[in-house]
């Protein structure tokens, strides 16, 4: 039973509300498990060519890769957990990082993950290959207990970064 006064519907969400979940923003693209197991495959056969190799696709924790596909679009009571394209670029980063998906690369592919998913939403990080490299080591070596700050960290180091592809 409806109180008086209430027609059943969904009252509309402020403007703020919309901004903040999200809701007004242009439609993100994700990555997908083929996507990152091509992105994958990809960076195997490149690493062939050098002193570490990367190890078959097959030996990637499949669970894992759902868990990275599933975290920037992850919703709880309906509010995105992370609203902003530069926050979902980041657990992306942090998850391939921190999680060991793959038996070996994972700093590659978390770089990859990031520069690709950033890509397909029009975007790119304007930053050195050496700076890319050293904050994947620096995610790397982070305390994975100390994940609020260090997602903070790399969400405003994207922000700052973040540029429109040409």
């Amino acid at each position: 039973m409806l109180p008086i006064g209430h027609s059943g519907r969904m009252p509309r969400r402020s403007k703020t509300l919309r901004d903040m979940t999200g809701e007004n923003s242009k439609r993100i693209r994700y990555l997908t498990s083929k996507t990152v197991a091509a992105l994958y495959t990809a960076l195997a056969r490149w690493a062939e060519k050098t002193d570490e190799p990367i190890p078959n696709f097959a030996h990637a924790d499949k669970g894992g890769i759902e868990a990275l596909v599933a975290a920037p679009q992850q919703r709880f009571f309906g509010i995105e957990a992370y609203p902003t394209l530069e926050e979902k670029a980041a657990i992306i980063f942090y998850t391939v990082n921190k999680r060991q998906i793959f038996p070996n690369g994972n700093k590659r592919m978390s770089t990859l993950c990031l520069l690709v998913f950033l890509g397909i939403n029009g975007k790119r990080l304007d930053v050195s290959e050496n700076e890319l490299r050293d904050k994947a080591l620096w995610l790397a070596n982070t305390e994975s207990l100390d994940f609020p700050a260090i997602k903070d960290e790399v969400t405003d180091w994207i922000r700052e970064h973040l540029t429109d592809l040409d």
